[in-house]
């Protein structure tokens, strides 16, 4: 398979904002953990709120108080733990539903809260040298070409500053035969039960056999599920050929609550989160 070119990226990626747009951007939208199941569980809560706080005390070390910039910053999950700590928060989403969910929610903190509605790849123009964290919450799974906004993330970074990303899937190919399987297990235990199973399990089992449908909301915003997942070696790769020292921190995450837990206790990772800071 040939890589494809820039414009391909560069199309798919606009398919891919379109889809996440119609998808996240509806009015009556169900609640949080009824859209991201899994980002209500105990084992990934006491995770990340371990990780916000490292990641806010060592941009701390280089300014006080720290500036954050949180790309797809949806209904505020990482905005607001930050706001709490003390940082300045810019808060960029292409949905303004999700951003209205955000201010509500940060609502305490609007002196030191700037919100954008925005596209990420266009908030990032323009800006050198701004932040101490940039802030990636369940996001590069979104975007086709995640390798780019990266790069084009590094320079907004001060010196020493950090990029952080929380819950994207381990390529798929990195997980072990078990790890995988168990995950799949787990997706269909959980999905039997949210309605209109059949249509979902006929789109599960499209994807498995590789075939996607360009243009389709489903397939565009949840990218990862016909590409492999995330590359998160590529990602490390990318960071210390800049010269940053980055820590891929591997976990396990799924939307059923007593799978998360068997999950856990077995010590299966497919998820991960990463922690990169400029070396100089």
């Amino acid at each position: 398979m040939t890589n494809p070119s820039r414009q391909d990226c560069q199309d798919a990626n606009r398919m891919a904002v379109l889809a996440n747009q119609a998808l996240y951007d509806k009015q009556g939208m169900p609640d949080d953990a009824e859209v991201f199941p899994h980002l209500r569980h105990p084992q990934l809560l006491e995770l990340y709120a371990g990780l916000v706080p490292r990641v806010f005390r060592a941009a701390l070390q280089n300014s006080k108080p720290p500036r954050v910039l949180d790309l797809g910053a949806g209904e505020g999950s990482a905005t607001l733990p930050f706001l709490e700590l003390g940082a300045y928060v810019t808060a960029v989403d292409i949905s303004e539903s999700q951003l209205a969910a955000l201010v509500r929610r940060c609502g305490r903190f609007a002196d030191r809260l700037d919100v954008w509605h925005e596209n990420i790849s266009d908030a990032l123009k323009g800006q050198e040298n701004c932040y101490d964290v940039v802030a990636m919450n369940s996001c590069l799974h979104h975007i086709p070409d995640y390798l780019k906004v990266i790069e084009d993330v590094i320079p907004v970074l001060r010196p020493h500053g950090l990029f952080f990303s929380f819950q994207d899937p381990l390529r798929y190919d990195s997980l072990s035969p078990g790890a995988l399987l168990f995950s799949k297990l787990a997706y269909f235990c959980w999905r039997m039960f949210q309605g209109n199973y059949l249509e979902g399990l006929k789109t599960r089992i499209r994807r498995m056999r590789g075939v996607y449908i360009p243009g389709s909301n489903a397939d565009d915003a949840e990218y990862h599920a016909t590409r492999n997942g995330v590359d998160q070696d590529a990602i490390a790769v990318l960071f210390q050929s800049q010269g940053f020292s980055c820590e891929v921190i591997r976990y396990f995450s799924t939307q059923g609550g007593i799978l998360q837990v068997v999950g856990c206790y077995l010590g299966i990772e497919n998820t991960f989160a990463i922690i990169a800071q400029k070396v100089a």
